[in-house]
């Protein structure tokens, strides 16, 4: 038996929309670990990070938010998909306002007061050298600041768990290495799960823990990450079991 409960399980799962379908028996996402979910493009990942996040009905089977049943309605699915902090391909939330008054936004969701959140707001911005872009609406971004806009999001939601499709499609190394650098202590200190889908692989970014290897809306391996593992593996060596 597991000593943590999983941020996440799925359990007998199948999805289909349109002509994409998915089929997991069993798959966990335990708390303070990084996951890759990699597959080639049509192998269901944006399906599959769609379930996780809670956006996308389910035909059969059931989903745990934190040992609560979603089968069982001992959890609310709409309050759930506003907690986690999801990145998509092609983000549809944000359409007025600045980038800070957004940011801003997403900071007052967590209570955070109005002074406050425009500092944290602004530090952000700094950090990741977008502060020129601060006063700048929506439809005025480019993708790839819109990009890097919405990454910055996910890091200010107080969620367990970052679910992030493709993130790493902007080339620009510099905000990579220093989002990178967030996500590691989001992982190690903050104990945070974080799922990243990607047809790419991710080893040198030395961040994940698990692949999860999708093939026709099917995990068919789980294997480990072959970086040097950390200090604290209790949650490593267990995790779903591939489908039936």
């Amino acid at each position: 038996m597991s000593d943590q409960t999983p941020v996440i399980e799925l359990q007998d799962l199948n999805v289909k929309r349109g002509i994409q379908k998915l089929e997991i028996y069993s798959m966990k996402i335990y708390p303070g670990v990084c996951y890759h979910i990699f597959g080639s493009n049509g192998s269901g990942k944006s399906l599959l990070m769609d379930v996780l996040a809670h956006r996308q009905p389910v035909e059969s089977g059931n989903i745990l938010y934190k040992n609560k049943s979603l089968k069982r309605r001992e959890y609310s699915q709409a309050v759930v998909k506003k907690q986690i902090a999801y990145f998509q391909q092609k983000p549809t939330g944000w359409i007025r306002g600045t980038v800070l008054s957004y940011l801003e936004k997403t900071l007052k969701e967590r209570k955070i007061s109005a002074g406050i959140a425009y500092q944290q707001a602004m530090a952000q911005l700094d950090e990741f050298d977008l502060k020129e872009f601060a006063n700048v609406k929506r439809k005025q971004l480019s993708p790839g600041v819109f990009h890097k806009v919405e990454l910055i999001r996910c890091l200010l939601q107080s969620s367990d768990i970052l679910i992030l499709d493709e993130p790493y499609s902007i080339p620009d190394e510099n905000f990579i290495r220093k989002f990178n650098s967030r996500l590691r202590n989001v992982i190690r200190n903050e104990k945070k799960a974080v799922v990243i889908a990607s047809a790419q692989s991710l080893s040198r970014f030395r961040l994940v823990d698990i692949i999860l290897n999708l093939s026709h809306g099917r995990i068919v391996r789980v294997e480990k990450s072959r970086r040097p593992p950390r200090t604290d593996n209790r949650n490593k060596n267990r995790h779903y079991q591939n489908n039936k």
